[in-house]
């Protein structure tokens, strides 16, 4: 097994949290809900493996969410390939002795009983080769001073949804949470729940959930799903009352994509990832491209949170107004890098075209003398057509856009690249191979 400190880990990675047991447990499903939460997963799995280098999951939520065990189950590969890279606690040598503890030690004993937890023990040890490390201490102890810090910050986005709540009970509540040592998700639950006030516990629930994930990126030095990790339902639209949550899926479909049919007139259907399978995701990520895309892509997430002025020193948290201008920001941002890449495409594309026109006309040089440069040739060629009046109008014009031709054509930054672009092509490829 090898053990990667989170310090370490350098490509872009996602904390994907999804998979949480306590997520689904907390409601009666039907068979078609199950079903949709399935495919939902999947194609979140699916998109995220494009868009990141990792995607790192915890060690818990794999063995304890049945919805893990039949995704890992059927899809061993993103474990095997290293997509999926399990976060384990830093008192564990493996897997094995994670079990174990469990079954012995810990507060959730019954829920690594039976058969189907050994199964998975066994899938992780036959298919893994790394995991990120992480101390449980450090991460419980962040998880507190966070969830106080925004019960007694009244431009929290928490105060925000506390609002009507009596400031008596709010200021009671987190001097609850202040005595706890090490607070467990339930523990704080329960702190919600014991005051009897309906929207302070499902609020304050909400939140609770939303730190925990929160302090699990923090702890493996990931990213959640975004600045404002809505994965759970704790929504833009309760928070701003606005029309959207904002996550990597929706980026990707609504804004990234939608830009990219209204620029291109390229139309991506919504289930374009349902028809790759993860063969064909590791197909694509093993192309040179994608490490070049990945790195692009967020770094203009990157660029966009730079763009605005976030009230969280630690920019995790953002406010109503932050994530309403995050979003203005990032359709921005990402209009002007795709019509940049349309130019350059264009550009790239006339002088490809150019330059096979003239490798054509080289056949000529034996009757027209040698050229030493592209536009000589071309000159000469013309001039010896008879058309001497376009000649030296001819000559300036070449010497002009092959100059402007080499300025744009910049291979060493990746702002100036398709990068998006083509690798959106590449995705249409693989979509179009299969609807044949």
């Amino acid at each position: 097994m090898r053990y990667i400190d989170p310090e370490n880990l350098n490509t872009p990675r996602a904390y994907f949290t999804e998979f949480d047991r306590v997520t689904f447990s907390q409601v009666a499903w039907t068979k078609d809900d199950i079903e949709a939460i399935k495919l939902n997963l999947e194609r979140k799995i699916k998109l995220l493996s494009c868009i990141k280098g990792k995607v790192i999951v915890a060690t818990s939520h794999l063995f304890e969410s049945e919805l893990a065990h039949e995704f890992i189950k059927e899809n061993p590969i993103v474990l095997e390939e290293g997509i999926i890279v399990p976060a384990l606690n830093s008192q564990h040598k493996d897997f094995s002795t994670f079990l174990t503890y469990k079954r012995q030690k810990s507060k959730e004993q019954k829920d690594y009983v039976g058969h189907d937890k050994d199964q998975i023990n066994s899938l992780l040890n036959n298919s893994v080769d790394a995991v990120v490390r992480w101390d449980s201490q450090e991460t419980s102890s962040w998880l507190k001073q966070r969830l106080l810090r925004d019960m007694e910050d009244d431009r929290s986005v928490l105060r925000f949804n506390l609002s009507g709540t009596p400031l008596s009970l709010i200021s009671e509540t987190s001097s609850r949470i202040g005595e706890l040592e090490s607070p467990s998700r339930n523990e704080l639950y329960e702190i919600a729940k014991e005051p009897g006030n309906k929207i302070l516990w499902t609020r304050l629930s909400d939140y609770v959930d939303f730190v925990y994930y929160l302090a699990g990126a923090n702890a493996v030095n990931s990213e959640g799903i975004l600045p404002q990790e809505n994965l759970i339902d704790f929504s833009i639209s309760d928070l701003a009352r606005g029309k959207t949550t904002l996550s990597d899926y929706e980026i990707f479909y609504r804004i990234f994509l939608n830009i990219i049919k209204e620029k291109t007139q390229k139309i991506f259907p919504l289930e374009i990832l349902d028809a790759l399978t993860f063969d064909d995701i590791i197909e694509l990520r093993k192309n040179l491209l994608h490490s070049d895309f990945v790195e692009k892509y967020n770094l203009l997430m990157q660029n966009t949170k730079q763009r605005i002025e976030i009230t969280d020193t630690e920019q995790l948290i953002l406010t109503a107004e932050e994530l309403a201008q995050f979003e203005y920001e990032l359709h921005s941002i990402f209009t002007e890098t795709i019509v940049k890449e349309i130019q350059l495409m264009k550009k790239k594309d006339f002088q490809k075209r150019g330059t096979k026109v003239l490798k054509d006309a080289s056949s000529l040089i034996p009757f027209y003398g040698t050229a030493k440069t592209i536009s000589q040739l071309t000159v000469s060629v013309l001039s010896f057509s008879g058309f001497n009046k376009q000649v030296k109008q001819t000559e300036q014009k070449i010497v002009r856009d092959l100059g402007q031709l080499q300025k744009l054509v910049d291979r060493s930054s990746l702002d100036k690249k398709p990068l998006l672009i083509k690798f959106l092509s590449e995705i249409a490829k693989k979509y179009s191979s299969k609807l044949i």
